[in-house]
Order: structure tokens, then sequence, then C-alpha cells
């Protein structure tokens, strides 16, 4: 959930946290929250007023004004207070979807200090039809992702330098967690980074010792009173740790585990399909507002009338809490949509992560749970797109990363960021080319780390050095060790990876002269550390 980690986000800006529902909390009641009509009516102002105006005699000889034609029905949105969801609110207050014919109803969870609405529920209640569209992390949607419950229809962003882990100044590594106390919010997208994270460098969640809190000031409380080595938390709350003393060890700027999508529920798209393309349209249409009219989109956010809520109350408020959101324009949703397995792929990572985590997710067909057809529809629509960028624009899921060249000087400051479990990489006999067991190895284990990140990426080769001594000689075994380092750079150039991303680099052989096999066999691998340079 995005509740209080949105209203953390914004308080970067300087402004003051209010007291609101903590990820992970259970409901102290029944948890549909109980608004009363004109409380309604001030959340949503398409909504039926509490009591009905009584009708105006016009003037004689002035004409009445033709009357709205009548609603062909209502869209449901629910959705956290946070940033990148505000396209609902900008909808809302500039009558987008009504003047598509359709009513839309707001449901803002924890508002006005209401009781939150728990994860799994929010599901059930997708699930039932009583919200139209969900705003939420495709993580938490891999957890109760099934075509029963809905399917991802639009992209909203990425994390993008506000999640964070760090730990103390000697652990200068994922890799360097194992066996490490670690706190974290239970059930938050903190959580989810961790596992995340860890599975990067080859470990599960019972490498490490967890220790989950029931939110983020404690997590960060049990990191600085010395109960854990490291944490995962978000800014600003975050920072108090760094302040302490801890050190970044990789952020959501650099490792992108985090993103937002709408998913719509099944009941909807079955039923109706035409409310829900309205729906989207009109989302495109006030994010479109959002990167070429912020000024407008801004004020569209204030005229709903609850900064206590968006925490959008003075000029420039939007545009500082968008600035660590990569936000996914609908550019972005063409492309993603247009090749779904990129948006499938993610889904089964997070469902890999998870069921490492002890939370199995129910197993399902990743190709039901992706709808391409109402982002593709608004598409086709030139006048929803935006013609400027978004404040922050670095989306990686569809782009391609391309970063600058590194300098000798940059390599001597480059710190390592993960080790890759991968290691043992055939090829050919006498050759520096891959077998297709190991190409296929690659693919699975190696792409999405860079596909996910915007880090560079060490290659080390290693050769075995058969003895007996003075058979070969060092500038013999590192120039197949080079040249096999070089064929692997190749292959990932051929996938679509910067070259600019590849470092190349060689292991001195730890056996030279050896007539063991077993020894031999140890030095032909091949080491992939993510390296990034310039801060974490």
């Amino acid at each position: 959930m995005h509740l209080t980690r949105a209203f953390s986000l914004i308080v970067t800006a300087g402004l003051l946290l209010a007291a609101c529902g903590l990820p992970g909390q259970e409901p102290a009641a029944d948890i549909t929250p109980t608004v009363p009509a004109q409380q309604v009516a001030a959340i949503n102002p398409t909504a039926a007023p509490a009591v009905a105006p009584k009708p105006t005699q016009a003037a004689p000889g002035v004409p009445t004004a033709a009357p709205a034609p009548p609603s062909k029905g209502t869209v449901t949105f629910a959705f956290d207070a946070f940033a990148t969801y505000y396209p609902g609110i900008i909808m809302d207050t500039r009558g987008l979807l009504k003047k598509r014919g359709y009513d839309l109803a707001l449901v803002p969870f924890g508002f006005d200090g209401m009781n939150d609405v728990t994860e799994d529920q929010r599901w059930a209640k997708l699930k039932s039809g009583e919200y139209d569209v969900l705003a939420s992390t495709l993580d938490g949607f891999a957890r109760a992702a099934s075509p029963d419950v809905g399917s991802i229809t639009g992209l909203i962003d990425e994390s993008a330098g506000a999640d964070k882990i760090v730990g103390r100044p000697e652990i200068t590594s994922i890799n360097d967690l194992k066996g490490k106390k670690i706190a974290f919010s239970k059930g938050s997208v903190s959580e989810y980074m961790l596992y995340y994270a860890l599975k990067l460098a080859g470990m599960t969640p019972q490498d490490v010792t967890l220790l989950p809190q029931e939110n983020t000031d404690n997590a960060v409380k049990a990191y600085i009173n010395g109960q854990a080595d490291a944490l995962s938390a978000w800014e600003p709350n975050v920072l108090d740790a760094e302040a302490k003393g801890a050190k970044v060890i990789v952020a959501s700027d650099k490792l992108r585990a985090i993103l937002d999508v709408l998913v719509s529920s099944q009941v909807a798209r079955k039923n109706k399909p035409e409310a829900l393309q309205a729906f989207h349209d009109a989302w495109f249409e006030a994010l479109k507002m959002m990167t070429d009219n912020p000024n407008g989109a801004e004020k569209a956010i204030m005229d709903w009338g609850h900064p206590d809520w968006t925490y959008i109350e003075k000029p420039g408020d939007l545009n500082t809490s968008l600035e660590h959101l990569a936000q996914a324009t609908l550019g972005v949703n063409q492309i993603a949509f247009q090749s779904p397995e990129l948006l499938m792929s993610r889904v089964g990572v997070a469902q890999e992560v998870w069921a490492q985590a002890g939370q199995q997710p129910a197993p399902i067909d990743l190709s039901k749970i992706v709808d391409s057809t109402f982002a593709l529809s608004s598409a086709r629509q030139q006048q929803l797109a935006s013609s400027k960028p978004p404040v922050n624009s670095s989306f990686v899921l569809t782009a391609r990363v391309e970063l600058p060249q590194l300098s000798d000087q940059d390599l001597q400051s480059a710190q390592p960021v993960a080790k890759l479990p991968l290691e043992q990489i055939n090829f050919e006999p006498e050759s520096s080319r891959l077998t297709i067991r190991s190409s296929q190895d690659i693919i699975e284990q190696v792409l999405p780390a860079l596909r996910s990140s915007r880090l560079y990426l060490k290659i080390e080769g290693s050769a075995a050095w058969p003895g007996p001594q003075g058979r070969f000689t060092k500038d013999d075994v590192d120039q197949v060790a080079k040249e096999r380092a070089q064929s692997l750079a190749q292959f990932l150039s051929s996938q679509g990876i910067d070259p600019n991303r590849l470092i190349i680099g060689t292991i001195d052989s730890r056996f030279p002269n050896s007539v063991d096999e077993n020894e031999l066999a140890q030095d032909r691998i091949v080491r992939f550390t993510l390296i990034t340079v310039g801060g974490r």
C-alpha cells in the first residue's frame, strides 16, 4: 500500500505528516468507509447531494439551459494519497469522465482519518465489482493476481529514488546482507524491495534475519537503536538512519523494483467495457495535463479542496512530489501494451519473489492478467498524447537504458551493488562462443537485472590454467579469459543492452598449472557484478 509512503514522500517538500492508517494495520471496525452524504459530495463533486435542491424557475422570457444528458453509468476508482494517482482527482474536478457521458466515484483510502482498507480487502472489493479500477503496486497485484480479480490495464509509474536499502558502513553490497538483521515496514513496498534485491544477488529471505515492524518509523528506530544491521525504507524517514551513519546500498533510482499500475476489475471488463475505455481516455487526458500544463494540473488538484489528504496546497508541491517518481506517459503505455510480455515477466518475477518469502501466490496464466485493449485504444487518439516529458522522465521498463561510457577514473571509484549468482558459463570447445544453454541462462538471469536497473555490469572472465608448468603463460590464460568476457558483452549487446553499460575485466586463475580437473573447473567461470558510480 502507498498511503503512509505517500504522506512521507511529500514531507520531503517540507510539509507535515497527518495521522493516517499505516501499511499492515487492521481496521478497528467494518472496513467500508462510512462518509456522510455531504462529505461524499465534498470528496466527489459528481456525487448526488445529500438533499436534492429545489428546482428554480427561469425569469420570464429567459430561455433555460438545456438539461445535461443522463449519465450512462458510474466508474468507481479507488486509490491512495499518492501523487501519480492524482489524475483521478483531475478527472473529477475537470469533468473529464463526465464529458464522456459517465460519472466518477472516487474512493480515497484513508480520507479524513477514516479507517483504511487492508490490502486483502481491496482485492476482494475489486473482485466483487465494488471497485471498477484500483491503483496499486505491481507487486501487490502479483500476490492477488487472478483473472477473476482483474487485469493490469495501465502503467502509472516507477519508484525512482524514494525507496532505499541502507546499512552499516561495512555493508557495501546486497551480497553483504547475508546473515544480517534487516528492519522494514511489514506489508509495505519496502518489504518487497528487500526481497527483490536479495533475489537479484541469489539470496532468499531465509539468508537474512528479518525484523518486520508495524511502520516505517519503527523500522528506522530499530536500525538507529542497534537492533538491525540494515534497513529497507523510504524517504524522508530513511534519511534519519543516514544521518546516523547508514550508507545507501541501493536505491530505486538505480534499481527499479517498484511499479504502480491500474488494475481493472473482471466484473467491469465484462459488464461495462465502454465505461472503462472512457475512464482510461480521461485518465490519459488528465495525465497530459500533468505533463503539458503542470500549473493547471496542480490547481485542479487543489480545487478538489483536501490539501490535508493530498498534501498539494501551494504552487510547486506537485512537481516536488513527482521528482522521485518516473511517470508512465501514454507513449510508454503504448509500448508496454504492444509488447505485454514485459509486464507479464515482471508479474512473474514478483510472484517468484513472494514465493521465496513464503507468501506463495496462486499459479496463474500470466497472459490473462494483462489487458492491452484500453491503453492501446487510448493511444490511437493523438489528442491524448503528452507533448512534454513528465517531471521525472526516466521510466525504465519500456526503455533501452543508455548510460555514459565510464572513464578510467570513474572505474576506480565504481562501487559494487550486487554480484549475480550466475557464474558457470559454458563455451564451445576451444572457443569463446557461448553454448545454447549458457545463452539461455544469461537471458533468464542477467538480462532482467539490466532491464530493471540503471546500473553498469562488470563482466570478469576467468580461464583454467592447466599444467604442466610452462605449457601456458599467464598472458595466454588472460587472453582467453578476456575473449570470453568480450563474447558475453557482445551477446548482451545483441539483446539490446547499451555497450557503454558493460565493463570488461578478467579474474586471475586460482589454480595455475593445475592437473586437477576439479580445480580447473573452478577457474572456468565468469563473474557478473552490477556496479554504480557517483553515488548509489
